[in-house]
């Protein structure tokens, strides 16, 4: 009896093993995904043919990229399941638009987005349809973003961060009033009861949202805005000319003393920057009535407008692990007083500006990196069909700068596809520098 019994639990056993051993097997398996792209209902949702397809494991950072076909499809074969972001592009000139729509648009060159942040792959799943929308084009984009600060003991970590803002086009641009806003938003892909499927928030849940789904699709949340000061024509920037905003709008390069007298040393001084001609700074000791120790104000430099404060933060801090994303936008004071702010579905005590996707110029999304540190997006396709990143990591001394598309009677015009993937690279950190 006991022989027969133990003969058994050995049989059973070995079942649940194997049943284990083929479901590892099954998990691991490559599998073929198709990407089917389609435009929109503005354009009769035709197939967007001959378009730029990358999708990245959001836990390896392993990255494939294929051209869709005549019909619209990209296909991916025997890549390893898990979840994945889709970042789609296509860049279309004036003769095909007008050839594929049947009218002539009103610009040279007309992009297209499209994005999928947490698309799950797997056995099961054969095709996934992705909407392309056109970009928005403005004169003025998001040029640089020094958000990663240098090394914590010979630099200066985050002091010495700052954003760069460039004429893109062929006229003179007038920054007055422009506003720089910080997005807020999840840092982590985790699935829960007050997030969407991507792991971002689902603003939809935010106490006293009323919106519905439209919380989600047709806004952004801040935590933070600058507001550029003017009367309308007292800053302006000429075509193929930057205006660079300061966290401290010092020479980071060299020793300096901190509010409470303390002298702060730089023993690395090629590692970080001199931002004293910056042309703005910002300085919450005026607008917070406190002083922060390291929030230094440079007499020189104009200071921002605080047009919204939403968090605890005593300066223009940018996350130098990257999991934020930068949006400029213009309204005038008396709209932006309307807009309304809400907690995060979490709850927590803090309030984010609701700000909608219509009124926004550029925005650039950053991320920790491809892998686990993937950040869910905060932007519209439309606005950012992709993210960048610094591979440096964190207090590296390097930035985020747009590519060089081309250089017309001396004017560097940088590339704008709304697809900070494609649109973007690292460098070391250089004010009015280009890549």
């Amino acid at each position: 009896m006991k022989k027969t019994f133990l003969l058994s639990i050995t049989f059973l056993l070995g079942l649940l093993i194997q049943s284990c051993s083929n479901n590892d097997d099954e998990a691991l398996r490559p599998v073929n995904l198709s990407i089917s792209l389609k435009y929109d209902e503005t354009f009769n949702n035709l197939a967007t043919k001959n378009s730029t397809v990358v999708i990245v494991n959001n836990e390896t950072g392993n990255k494939y990229t294929a051209q869709t076909d005549e019909n619209g499809i990209a296909s991916f074969n025997q890549i390893l399941p898990g979840i994945y972001s889709v970042s789609a592009t296509k860049v279309m000139l004036s003769a095909e638009f007008t050839e594929t729509f049947g009218y002539t648009p009103t610009e040279d060159e007309i992009n297209f987005n499209g994005t999928e942040t947490s698309l799950a792959v797997n056995s099961e799943t054969v095709s996934k349809e992705i909407i392309m929308k056109t970009s928005r084009v403005g004169e003025f984009v998001i040029k640089q973003i020094y958000y990663g600060g240098s090394d914590t003991k010979k630099g200066a970590i985050f002091r010495d961060q700052f954003i760069e803002i460039y004429n893109n086009s062929n006229e003179v641009q007038y920054a007055d009033g422009l506003l720089i806003a910080q997005l807020y938003g999840t840092n982590v892909t985790t699935v829960y009861s007050y997030t969407l499927s991507t792991g971002q928030f689902d603003w939809s849940k935010s106490a006293d949202m009323t919106l519905g789904d439209a919380a989600n699709t047709d806004y952004v949340y801040a935590s933070n805005i600058f507001r550029i000061p003017g009367n309308g024509t007292e800053h302006p920037v000429q075509p193929g000319k930057s205006i660079v905003i300061a966290q401290n709008a010092i020479n980071h390069q060299a020793n300096y003393s901190d509010n409470l007298g303390k002298t702060v040393s730089i023993l690395n001084p090629e590692l970080t920057v001199d931002l004293s001609g910056s042309d703005f700074e910002s300085f919450l000791g005026t607008y917070l009535g406190d002083l922060y120790q390291f929030d230094i104000q440079n007499p020189a430099v104009p200071d921002l407008e605080i047009a919204y404060w939403g968090n605890g933060n005593n300066d223009m801090i940018l996350d130098p692990n990257g999991r934020q994303a930068i949006a400029i936008f213009n309204m005038n004071a008396a709209t932006l007083a309307t807009l309304k702010s809400y907690k995060n579905p979490k709850g927590d005590k803090n309030l984010y500006l609701q700000i909608p996707h219509s009124v926004l110029i550029d925005g650039v999304e950053m991320t920790k990196d491809l892998g686990s540190g993937f950040v869910p997006k905060k932007l519209p396709a439309e606005i950012d069909g992709g993210n960048t990143y610094l591979t440096s990591g964190p207090y590296s001394s390097k930035s985020v700068i747009r590519k060089t598309k081309t250089t017309i009677g001396g004017r560097i015009i940088l590339q704008d596809t709304n697809n900070s993937t494609n649109d973007f690279v690292e460098i070391t950190a250089n004010p009015r520098g280009f890549n």
